[in-house]
């Protein structure tokens, strides 16, 4: 099985730790919150998003027995797993760095800039607020409206 390291959740209010296979993160091991003093103390959760159809998850008493029940379900999780399942929680955490970078330097992603272009049912792009261009596509926009019931 390959080598799982894990790392200190410095933002958890509890003590939490991060399991990584490699870069990726798999799982955590962590203290409960609300439970009673006689109920496990501790959870695991392995898995990841996205990527990882399955996750499962427990509860034990100490951490050590927390570990050994991640350290279980990651043996039967990762004979089942991808280089390319790995690659899209990797394609997901870089696609989020690069948006909270933009958003860091005041920039707005594509979709939140606005825009006047449309797309004709033609298959035309133009700009809806130029007349001459939105007049020609006029009659097909609400010939498409009138066809999904929108306009009659």
């Amino acid at each position: 099985m390959s080598e799982l390291t894990r790392r200190r959740d410095k933002e958890a209010a509890r003590e939490k730790w991060e399991v990584f296979h490699g870069d990726v993160r798999v799982g955590s091991i962590g203290l409960r919150a609300g439970v009673p003093n006689h109920a496990d103390q501790w959870e695991w959760k392995c898995g990841f998003y996205p990527g990882c159809a399955r996750s499962t998850r427990g509860s034990a008493a100490t951490f050590d027995e927390a570990r050994a029940g991640f350290e279980a379900a990651w043996g039967e999780l990762l004979p089942t797993l991808t280089e390319a399942d790995f690659q899209a929680w990797r394609d997901q955490r870089d696609w989020i760095a690069r948006k909270q970078a933009m958003w860091d330097r005041g920039e707005k992603l594509p979709s939140q800039q606005p825009s006047s272009l449309m797309r004709c049912p033609c298959g035309a792009t133009f700009d809806s607020h130029r007349p001459a261009e939105s007049q020609i596509h006029t009659p097909h926009i609400y010939a498409a409206q009138r066809r999904d019931g929108i306009r009659r």
